[in-house]
């Protein structure tokens, strides 16, 4: 009788999630919709135009995305400082890849901690693919990626969800670095300690960044864009051939970063790369990658142009209740209009994994393989 009653549960659900793919993800009262739709419809000024001529239409609007996340105030409050690089650890791991600790101080007293991995089978003059792979809301995410659990369940866990995504790219002959993500880390949050900002540390990070013309965006992109710096200096290392992937948090980082920098030469957000407001007003990604007045510069299909004509593979949970199939796909469609204006629509795909906000390597790894192998950017 339970096994019967569960069974019918379960179809229930299941017809609920079907039913929730084309209709709104959040409705919200007449009232509220009218308000939402009008101050939310923004100016896109940048706004992906066919008519224009494409590079002057990405270096202006890249320009001026990172001018509203506060990247160029970042850089022109830090033109002086020098990053520095630290080794704390160096492991080898079952004779198939050596792990590196490091620690890099991006800015005045913020170390950025981060794992390097490297195939133990490597020569001095092999050119080896790079990943960088930062991770988006676990405290433990850098050693999730890289594959350094902290115990027995944490491995546990991690594997079941194909997280450690930095250690997969190592046993398959890549170079892998897993950084922390700022404000998202647990050697790098932000503390709230009066609870003001709904005890989010991540939360904490972004009023503390506003206050002072900046965003975790741009702190995040930052600190990708100087371990780069460092990284490509590594003989070892193929500049034509840099992926980025992050899940989640971890998935946004690498729009951005992908869009402002164009070292990474194909781009995997997993589990992130949707419009940033629903077609009914609703905000998906957290507090922590709002961008003030990000609607009059354009969206998330305008991050995917600035990443054309490079590799682009859109990845999405079907059971991922943070995101909406509908938007996603809608997002996703005036991306792959760009790449087919580019005359280049094999680089831009969109997949569908059939569990929730996870990675799913078994579409990843085929789409990274080809694009490495046809590599024309």
């Amino acid at each position: 009788m339970l096994q019967n009653f569960i069974f019918i549960i379960f179809i229930f659900l299941s017809g609920l999630q079907s039913f929730s793919q084309d209709t709104p993800f959040v409705t919200y009262p007449k009232q509220t919709s009218d308000y939402l739709k009008r101050i939310q419809t923004g100016k896109a000024k940048y706004k992906y135009n066919s008519t224009v001529n494409f590079r002057e239409w990405q270096i202006g609007a890249r320009k001026e995305l990172s001018r509203i996340i506060g990247l160029d105030k970042i850089s022109n409050d830090l033109r002086n400082f020098k990053p520095s690089v630290i080794q704390i650890e160096k492991k080898t791991v079952g004779n198939k890849y050596t792990r590196y600790l490091y620690k890099i101080e991006t800015e005045p007293g913020v170390d950025i901690p981060f794992y390097k991995l490297v195939p133990t089978t490597i020569q001095p003059n092999d050119k080896l693919p790079l990943l960088l792979s930062p991770h988006g809301h676990d405290v433990d995410g850098l050693h999730s990626y890289a594959g350094a659990y902290i115990n027995e369940s944490h491995r546990n866990k991690i594997i079941g969800k194909d997280g450690n995504i930095a250690e997969q790219a190592t046993l398959k002959g890549m170079i892998a670095i897993a950084p922390a993500t700022r404000g998202l880390a647990k050697e790098l949050l932000i503390p709230d300690t009066k609870g003001r900002h709904g005890n989010r540390p991540c939360r904490a990070q972004l009023m503390h960044c506003l206050i002072s013309g900046r965003t975790p965006t741009a702190e995040r992109v930052w600190d990708m864009q100087k371990i780069l710096d460092w990284a490509l200096k590594d003989s070892n290392i193929d500049h034509k051939k840099i992926i980025m992937t992050g899940n989640s948090g971890g998935g946004v980082l690498t729009a951005y970063t992908s869009a402002l920098d164009e070292r990474i030469k194909i781009s995997v957000p997993s589990c992130s790369f949707t419009s940033i407001t629903s077609s009914t007003g609703y905000i998906f990604h957290c507090d922590c990658c709002a961008v003030p007045g990000i609607k009059d510069w354009g969206d998330f299909s305008e991050l995917g142009g600035l990443i054309a004509p490079r590799p682009l593979l859109i990845i999405h949970g079907i059971k991922d209740g943070l995101h909406h199939k509908m938007d996603v796909e809608k997002n996703a469609k005036s991306i792959k209009e760009i790449y087919l204006d580019r005359k280049v629509s094999d680089k831009m795909s969109i997949s569908w994994g059939e569990a929730g906000h996870k990675f799913y390597p078994d579409i990843m790894w085929p789409f990274i393989k080809k694009a490495l192998a046809n590599f024309s950017y």
